[in-house]
């Protein structure tokens, strides 16, 4: 993302929050996935709500209601010259600009967008990848990992040196009982005493990182006749067998990353090196709509969204919830040097039966291994760290 483009969003939000608070009126209950975003699904004013993390029950209500958390961007602590609403606003703004873009798009297609209007839909899209219960899940989860690699290999003494030299929040008194606790962190990482703040500015500072990869792909928009779900997860990783993803895959990797556009249109967004063999503006078929539902569903973590009326969510195969974290070492080649792969798998992965070549007319006759990064796109990758 341009830093002018960055620039305006820090001050504006700044303003926008400031301004909440003077007058009173800071939101509490906040959206998990952006209100405008499910209004594409309303049918008479309402959407279907499928709770996967209990029994999937289902319910209807209209989006203002839906997929909402007290609190949930509110910074507990904020500065002194922090509004505590900071971050809501921050999101705000960053869907007042995409929606902009989407509106240019159901006009027009992609090539309605010029540069700023794609660089606010990608950085849409990107915080759509870490804002969720799930990215603040998997964040904790990869460090409690980390921590628990780190004694293994150096003992207390090193994992509390290494504690104390993170920009994390801990205080020094605190490492002891740290490292301590490294297996209780492990076995349920939401226990990590990380604060929301950080999550906060964790959550913003690697979606501006993501957009400027998300911006190196091809957009493409397709049609389908069935309706599509969505998820508080909507951008999905596809990859050509979705039980095995290519280890270098992510967002910079996979071949494929699907979002819902609505109800009736889907945004495929092809890594850079490859070029949709479907003609942009296709009509899916039923059969690879309901291909796509299944992925847009596995790779969901607390709810789907269906227009109301729709039970397909209800219907569709869930595999089970996979563990949040996993590591590997891996041994460099010619090289006495080995480092620790990490890595938070789906729910397909490691699936006999999970797909190969969702929606297979988006698919090439041979996928080749990703792209080395250009020296600029490799900068923006390591300023993820």
């Amino acid at each position: 993302m341009g830093t002018e483009l960055t620039y305006d969003l820090w001050a504006t939000a700044a303003a926008r929050a400031a301004a909440m608070t003077a007058a009173g009126q800071e939101p509490r209950r906040h959206h998990l996935v952006p209100r405008f975003y499910l209004e594409r699904w309303a049918v008479d004013g309402r959407v279907r709500v499928v709770d996967l993390l209990r029994g999937r029950n289902a319910y209807e209500l209209s989006p203002a209601q839906a997929a909402l958390e007290t609190d949930f961007y509110r910074l507990d602590e904020p500065d002194d010259d922090s509004s505590p609403v900071y971050w809501e606003a921050w999101l705000s703004e960053v869907e007042r600009k995409a929606s902009a873009s989407i509106v240019l798009m159901d006009a027009a297609g992609p090539g309605a967008m010029d540069d700023e209007a794609h660089q606010w839909l990608c950085l849409f899209l990107a915080v759509q990848m870490t804002r969720s219960r799930s990215a603040r899940l998997r964040r904790r989860a990869m460090f409690a990992e980390q921590m628990a690699r780190v004694l293994e290999v150096g003992g207390p003494g090193h994992l509390a040196r290494e504690l104390s030299a993170t920009d994390r929040s801990f205080p020094s008194k605190d490492l002891d009982a740290l490292v301590a606790d490294v297996e209780r962190f492990r076995a349920d990482p939401s226990q990590l005493p990380i604060p929301r703040k950080e999550d906060l500015e964790s959550s913003a500072k690697t979606a501006t990182h993501i957009a400027g990869i998300l911006m190196t792909r091809h957009v493409t928009l397709y049609g389908t006749r069935r309706a599509l779900i969505t998820c508080d997860e909507p951008v999905v990783e596809l990859h050509e067998y979705m039980a095995k993803p290519a280890i270098w895959g992510g967002v910079w990797g996979a071949p494929i990353l699907a979002f819902p556009f609505g109800p009736h249109s889907v945004l495929a967004l092809y890594r850079r090196d490859l070029e949709p063999p479907l003609e942009p503006g296709s009509m899916l078929t039923a059969s690879e709509t309901i291909d796509l539902n299944s992925s847009v569903l596995a790779n969901a973590h607390s709810f789907a969204i269906a227009p109301a009326g729709d039970h397909i969510a209800e219907g569709l195969y869930l595999p089970a919830l996979p563990v949040s974290i996993r590591s590997q070492l891996i041994n460099l080649p010619n090289s006495d040097e080995s480092l620790f792969r990490f890595w938070t798998p789906r729910r397909w992965e490691g699936q006999h039966d999970a797909p190969v070549r969702v929606v297979k007319r988006w698919w090439p006759k041979q996928v080749p291994a990703a792209p080395r990064p250009t020296p600029e796109e490799q900068k923006i990758i390591d300023a993820w760290d």
